[in-house]
């Protein structure tokens, strides 16, 4: 089967063509700022803005009449694929599914609640289920991914094989489905090979539909993911939830904390990214709501609560392995966080065992 070709792709005739001309006729104003969709009908109805064949695909299919897009995932398995079209109207809209936009070639503005960003090529974004955005492409070259997966999906091929654990599961969690502004993560991957021979194939199965494309589609994102996490989970970009800037080493900082909690410091850590001991402080609160300490704490007692439940090992051994003094001073903050003792924990976990 012949793959389709990311680069040099030619602009299609029923509708990138026809909404070229009408960006050059009109200067690019309307797609140097998003148009709610309201705005995008008045455009229609007064003649500033030009239909296509596929111009069917900003109706309103919302239940809410707001001019939005929510719908759920149309494939039997719960990922799909579209090709963004360029020189396309930059409406807003949202899905109730998690959208990774992937710029394989080119450029393009995502446009986000109310800030926007540049996006380049390699850089991936993974988007909130609900989240209002549009995209302004503008120019030939470009090749981006719409990859759709359902939330169920996404937190098992994605969330829940994050090296960084719990932890970090739950903080890109909060972002994705708790946040209400700016909700995305931003991954730039460059001209990673492996990701542009994976788009090369999702576009083939979105372009040619062979035969089980479906399944074909499902296994090639989920590769997607996973590499995702091996290679770029601790560059994620996310936003700050109190500036809405874009932090590049919270994920990182996160990362590091889940893996060395039991004999790091905040001035260690500290020292490690090279910023002073307040300003790391600051950064970790500002990002996640908690201070280094109780994060250090949740580390500490989520591995303790884990090994008491899964292995052999005795008060003492769980007490080095986590970072504590002893174990009395284990037994004191094990009970402090749970509410009850180590030894009333694991009584507790044997006898729901045994109910089930």
């Amino acid at each position: 089967m012949r793959l389709e070709q990311i680069k040099n792709r030619p602009l299609s005739i029923e509708d990138e063509l026809i909404f070229k001309k009408a960006y050059e006729k009109d200067g690019g104003r309307l797609w140097a700022s998003p148009m709610t969709f309201a705005e995008y009908l008045n455009g229609v109805e007064d003649g500033r803005i030009i239909l296509s064949e596929n111009s069917h695909l900003y109706a309103d299919r919302s239940k809410d009449r707001l001019g939005v897009t929510v719908e759920p995932v149309q494939s039997v398995s719960n990922a799909d694929v579209t090709v963004h079209k360029r020189y396309s109207y930059p409406v807003l809209h949202n899905h109730d599914y998690v959208e990774v936009i992937y710029v394989a070639e080119g450029q393009c503005t995502h446009f986000l609640d109310n800030t926007s960003f540049e996006m380049k090529a390699g850089d991936v974004c993974i988007l909130a289920p609900n989240a209002m955005h549009a995209l302004s492409c503008t120019n030939d070259e470009s090749c981006i991914l719409n990859i759709m997966v359902n939330r169920q999906f996404f937190d098992q091929g994605f969330l829940a094989i994050l090296r960084g654990g719990d932890l970090l599961a739950g903080f890109l969690e909060g972002i994705l489905y708790e946040r209400t502004t700016s909700p995305y993560i931003l991954f730039p991957t460059g001209s990673d090979p492996w990701l542009m021979t994976i788009a090369q194939h999702l576009l083939t199965e979105y372009r040619l539909r062979p035969h089980a494309h479906e399944y074909s589609i499902r296994l090639l994102v989920s590769e997607f993911l996973l590499h995702l996490v091996r290679e770029y989970e601790m560059t994620a970009i996310v936003p700050n939830a109190t500036t809405h800037a874009q932090n590049d080493l919270i994920v990182a900082i996160l990362g590091y904390l889940s893996v060395n909690y039991n004999r790091t410091t905040l001035s260690k850590t500290a020292e490690f990214f090279g910023y002073s001991p307040s300003y790391l402080s600051r950064t970790i609160h500002d990002n996640t709501g908690k201070t280094f300490n109780a994060i250090i704490l949740q580390l500490q007692m989520e591995t303790a609560a884990r090994l008491l439940k899964e292995t052999q090992m005795n008060l003492t051994e769980i007490a080095q392995e986590i970072g504590c003094f002893d174990s009395s001073h284990f037994n004191k903050k094990f009970k402090g966080y749970y509410g009850c003792s180590p030894k009333q924990y694991l009584a507790g976990e044997e006898k729901e065992k045994d109910l089930r």
